[in-house]
């Protein structure tokens, strides 16, 4: 399993999405999780793959990147939420 934020860096949630992905690796450093640029070429991809429409949104894809889960917006999940998804 692995996580990855979806967001654009230089938008109003940019700093908030890097913090919080930031303290999720000093809370849980064996586990993945990955910052993508929603405007980058693999970004545009997974959005449209997922159909996500709003950002920031932390996805949870397994090894062939099916999605197992999906939070949008600003409402970020506890770190508690995600780790689940990883046992």
């Amino acid at each position: 399993m692995k996580a990855i934020a979806l967001y654009i860096p230089e938008s109003d949630h940019g700093a908030m999405t890097e913090n919080y992905v930031n303290e999720f690796k000093r809370n849980y450093p064996d586990l993945d999780i990955s910052l993508l640029d929603a405007e980058s070429r693999e970004g545009v991809s997974l959005s449209g793959l997922y159909d996500i429409l709003q950002y920031p949104a932390i996805i949870v894809v397994d090894q062939d990147m099916m999605l197992h889960h999906v939070w949008l917006g600003r409402m970020f999940p506890t770190m508690g939420e995600i780790r689940t998804y990883f046992r």
